[in-house]
């Protein structure tokens, strides 16, 4: 019987794991998983319960030795940060993207900033280059504005679980099959980092909706600056415009009960709710005259 290792994080990761564990048709030989600090909820502890729960071995990425890899028919990476050494022509990689789109880091959040009207995943044979790999497999599905990233993430979850249970059995048959891809519809979508955050009022008012949305829980969320202080966005909406003669991005224009609408380079934003970064309590906005930035 061929067998699997599975190098997994966060919610995509987990939903993998339930779906391996219910098929028979390959040996799952461990998990290797990792924590994230740089979301809310990184799922860590309950793969780590999972995997307890059905005797599967399991390592921190920190203490794992790719020489157990040796042993493994091909081990397959879910929502994984991390350079795989190891005998690449057995590592198969699930990426967050309709691929060649979207090479690189964080696909899923640039899609829903964009607008994609599709999101998915695609599993590809790893590759020294960028997202480079011949894909194995390809799941996508419809998407509907607003939507926040936690919506996305359950969303894509059952993309992710179709696949792997579709590559699970072509594995278990000895039947992969690899295409290259279309290197003239290549993009590529960079790394984000604490500034990225920081949104732009200069844009327009549905691109920072999605944007907003696409960096809330399990993110940080997305975030501006009043006065001294630094406030995340929590809940917002794009409304309609009005004439501006004198138009400055940031201000606020209308004020109706703690709920301030603010001037964007194109359009209105609502800001229904918000809090503090340094304490976590809510906003309250009881001035006018405030500029956000």
């Amino acid at each position: 019987m061929n067998s699997i290792a599975l190098f997994i994080m966060g919610k995509k990761g987990l939903a993998c794991l339930e779906t391996v564990l219910n098929t028979t048709a390959v040996e799952l030989k461990f998990v290797i998983y990792a924590t994230d600090k740089n979301v809310e909820k990184d799922y860590a502890d309950e793969i780590v319960a999972l995997c307890t729960k059905h005797n599967i071995l399991h390592y921190n990425k920190n203490t794992f030795d790719e020489t157990l890899l040796n042993n493994v028919s091909y081990y397959i990476a879910v929502a994984w940060r991390w350079l795989i050494k190891s005998n690449l022509e057995k590592l198969i990689v699930f990426h967050d993207s309709i691929l060649p789109r979207n090479r690189g880091f964080n696909p899923l959040v640039t899609a829903l900033i964009n607008g994609d009207e599709k999101i998915g995943v695609t599993a590809i044979f790893a590759n020294k280059e960028f997202d480079k790999g011949d894909i194995l497999g390809v799941e996508k599905v419809n998407v509907i504005y607003p939507i926040k990233i936690s919506e996305a993430i359950d969303i894509i979850s059952v993309c992710y679980q179709d696949l792997v249970i579709k590559i699970v059995k072509q594995i278990a048959d000895n039947s992969l099959v690899a295409t290259p891809q279309d290197e003239t519809q290549a993009t590529f979508s960079l790394w984000r980092d604490e500034e990225d955050y920081f949104i732009d009022w200069n844009l327009e008012a549905s691109t920072l909706e999605r944007t907003i949305h696409a960096l809330g829980f399990p993110y940080g969320g997305a975030r501006t600056k009043m006065e001294d202080n630094i406030i995340i966005l929590d809940e917002i909406k794009s409304i309609p415009d009005v004439k501006i003669e004198n138009r400055t991005p940031g201000k606020i224009i209308f004020l109706d009960n703690n709920q301030p609408t603010i001037v964007c380079g194109k359009g209105l934003l609502k800001i229904e709710k918000a809090h503090y970064l340094d304490n976590g309590n809510e906003v309250v906005f009881n001035k006018f005259r405030t500029r956000l930035k």
